[in-house]
């Protein structure tokens, strides 16, 4: 059964329905040839987060839509001990772009990347490829990873979030060519392009750090991250109702 598009575009973990579960997989029996006739093309991604509790990992395939980007499929994982992480899709031949990128937690809990617009539109791609007729594309190990942290009481808060891609571990392959040897054959490995992260601009720089000071102030957080603090030592937190100092740069 095939997932309708809004339902599977990674909005939350209601999305998640029993239409949607699992890991994608296209049919092992495919070959170069069959996809060429039909002008298509297989992209094997392997999905990652920093963290492990994510068991449910969901990446939103779109295509250019003007100055937007269309979702089209979701390449989803379901971590298990021993089953791969990779998602299998089969499309059409052509530029494709990851436009958001969610996981979910057993406890309801989650991390989401992506800008969307509604309506399965998303403003923003934090990665491409391009696919061929008849190729079966490794386009890599796609990863959430944090940017920026901070502290709340004993746990470590995750503020930013990005993607990053490599290639896959060695252990990965082994298990892939161990459980989808037809697919593993004829794989060949292209990373997908992900564009330079631009460093944040003052007015953000001020805006995150005016949102820590807040949280500082409301007795949510201890300490400011260090680029938040002016030269010669930390700030007081702020009280309520007061400007808060301007902090000189930021890695958030």
């Amino acid at each position: 059964m095939r997932c309708a598009l809004i339902r599977c575009a990674i909005l939350g973990f209601a999305a998640l329905t029993a239409g949607c579960a699992g890991t994608s997989r296209v049919d092992d029996q495919l070959t170069a040839g069959s996809l060429t006739q039909g002008r298509k093309a297989v992209a094997l991604i392997m999905l990652g987060a920093f963290d492990p509790m994510c068991t449910v990992l969901q990446a939103g395939i779109g295509v250019r839509q003007g100055e937007t980007y269309r979702i089209v499929q979701t390449a989803r994982i379901q971590r298990t001990v021993n089953d791969t992480a990779v998602a299998e899709l089969e499309l059409g031949t052509g530029e494709y772009h990851v436009v958001s990128f969610t996981c979910n937690r057993p406890s309801g809990g989650m991390s989401q990347l992506a800008e969307s617009l509604g309506g399965g539109v998303f403003k923003k791609s934090y990665a491409s490829f391009s696919l061929a007729p008849g190729e079966f594309i490794n386009v890599g190990y796609l990863q959430l990873v944090p940017m920026s942290s901070t502290q709340v009481s004993y746990q470590t808060r995750v503020v930013a979030v990005r993607v990053a891609v490599t290639d896959w571990p060695m252990s990965e392959l082994e298990r892939f060519k161990q459980q989808r040897p037809g697919l593993y054959s004829q794989m060949r490995t292209r990373l997908m392009t992900v564009p330079k992260v631009e460093p944040p601009s003052a007015q953000q720089i001020q805006a995150r750090c005016d949102e820590l000071r807040r949280l500082q102030a409301e007795g949510k957080l201890q300490n400011l991250p260090p680029i938040c603090n002016p030269p010669g030592g930390a700030p007081p937190a702020r009280k309520p109702g007061k400007t808060p100092g301007r902090g000189k740069e930021i890695g958030a």
